[in-house]
């Protein structure tokens, strides 16, 4: 089947191939070239991807710019950045077998590469490799598999391909895509601005963040369909800046850890219930209410109004 995105020239720098489908899998992904400077990267992204959660819209436009996101996530100069990350995420893991794996699909270079399974670094870290890449898998990363001549041992082999874009954990796959065309009208129906600072922003500078946090979530979201009500945008979004959509994810984090709410910048104030989380379980988000990073314009005015009242 052909896609209406495929065989195109985004820019002079990004150039999309064909969408093919990870063998015995149900994960597509799409070929890309992507030019940095002087290098020039032949390799795919995720479309769809189980283990991570991805399932990007098949529109142009959605696919379009999940193409350029990954653009820039997949940009040489944030390889330091990408190896001190995964320096941190395996210190403390006991698994020497499947880290063995990923560093050989790692390399050593800026921009990975298509490896060989016969002739390549990974059968030389195991022999096996297959249950170590699902575990990879498993863990959030992003790999590619497929069936294709290789230029150093020929004949058909398998081969596969490390995408360094951020790793995400399983439980991604009960999210839902927001469209383009939806996230537009998200940013439109909300308050052009950073709901913890209250500073005016551009569109593409805000981030569409669930206010009942993923880290809470069981079964997962609701779909985010294109005619929901602006009561019901309203209700379960709110747009915050990336510096403070990670504030946030950390407090919630930690929340669902050792059950204590957050705080704002310090101020342990809450507009229901006090700083433990009292949910009658991890998804129960009536436990969420009532903390700041829960809806912080609402916490923002229930404060004031509380001040307010302190003063009289």
């Amino acid at each position: 089947m052909a896609y209406p995105f495929e065989n195109k020239r985004i820019n002079p720098n990004v150039i999309i191939g064909n969408c093919f489908q990870i063998y015995g899998m149900q994960d597509y992904y799409l070929g890309v070239t992507f030019r940095y400077h002087a290098k020039t990267w032949n390799g795919c992204i995720p479309i769809i991807s189980k283990y991570q959660g991805t399932d990007i819209p098949l529109t142009v436009a959605d696919v379009e710019a999940w193409v350029l996101h990954c653009y820039d996530e997949l940009d040489p100069g944030k390889n330091n950045l990408w190896q001190n990350t995964q320096r941190q995420f395996w210190e403390n893991k006991q698994a020497f077998a499947t880290q063995a794996v990923f560093d050989a699909l790692n390399g050593e270079d800026s921009l990975t590469k298509w490896q060989c399974r016969k002739c390549g670094p990974v059968p030389q870290s195991n022999p096996q490799p297959a249950a170590r890449i699902k575990a990879l898998k498993q863990m959030g990363y992003y790999i590619a598999t497929m069936k294709m001549d290789c230029a150093t041992c020929g004949g058909k082999q398998f081969l596969d391909l490390l995408i360094r874009l951020p790793r995400h954990a399983a439980d991604n796959e009960k999210r839902f895509s927001i469209s383009v065309n939806l996230q537009n009208r998200i940013k439109s129906v909300l308050p052009q601005k950073d709901a913890c600072f209250d500073s005016a922003q551009m569109p593409s500078e805000l981030i569409i963040d669930h206010k009942f946090p993923s880290s809470r979530w069981v079964i997962g979201e609701s779909i985010n369909a294109m005619d929901m009500s602006d009561e019901e945008i309203k209700h379960k979004f709110q747009l915050l800046t990336n510096q403070t959509n990670l504030q946030k994810e950390r407090y919630c984090k930690r929340c669902v850890s050792d059950g204590i709410r957050g705080d704002f910048f310090g101020i342990k104030w809450y507009y229901e219930g006090d700083e433990q989380w009292r949910g009658t379980s991890k998804a129960d988000e009536n436990g969420c209410v009532g903390c700041c990073w829960y809806d912080l314009a609402v916490w923002k005015q229930k404060f004031n109004e509380h001040l307010q009242q302190e003063e009289e």
